[in-house]
């Protein structure tokens, strides 16, 4: 994955004449991480390695390109300042629940997948690995020997609760 979203960005740096490839390369290079982040993680493409010359406006790709603009912002804050934004920004709330929206809707789409297709997948996808590996009943998994547990000790609902 790693070695695909670099080689188009590397494709779409030779289409452009040469002035116009470094002019932005913190932001080509944001985009590369969020493309690979993308795909590993979800299975997703984030769009953000297109090169029409447009914005994004995919709605989750421009929500975490706000989450890395904000890791910037706040990594040269003081902490204190860093803190207070993100309880009060409404900017900030918006887009944790815009993000939530989505990964909610992947998960849900992965949990309709069969195991057979999540097995298949949960080497090159994150979502694969982390839903092929919830415990349905948490319950029941307890009780069982240490040898005979499956997965790992979380379960749909603490996912579902996770915030990015």
């Amino acid at each position: 994955m790693v070695l695909d979203c670099t080689d188009k960005l590397l494709d779409n740096w030779r289409r452009k004449p040469s002035e116009k490839i470094h002019t932005d390369i913190v932001q080509q290079c944001q985009n590369l991480f969020l493309s690979i982040f993308g795909y590993i993680g979800f299975d997703y493409d984030l769009e953000t390695l297109n090169d029409d010359g447009t914005e994004n406006n995919n709605e989750l790709t421009q929500e975490f390109q706000y989450k890395m603009s904000l890791f910037q912002m706040v990594s040269y804050s003081p902490r204190f300042l860093s803190k207070i934004y993100v309880n009060l920004s409404r900017r900030y709330r918006r887009s944790q629940a815009i993000i939530n929206k989505y990964l909610n809707q992947i998960t849900e789409q992965e949990l309709k997948e069969s195991p057979e297709s999540r097995a298949e997948r949960k080497r090159t996808c994150l979502i694969a690995s982390l839903v092929s590996s919830l415990q349905e009943d948490e319950k029941a998994e307890a009780m069982k020997n240490e040898s005979d547990k499956k997965g790992t000790n979380i379960s749909l609902k603490s996912i579902k609760n996770y915030n990015l």
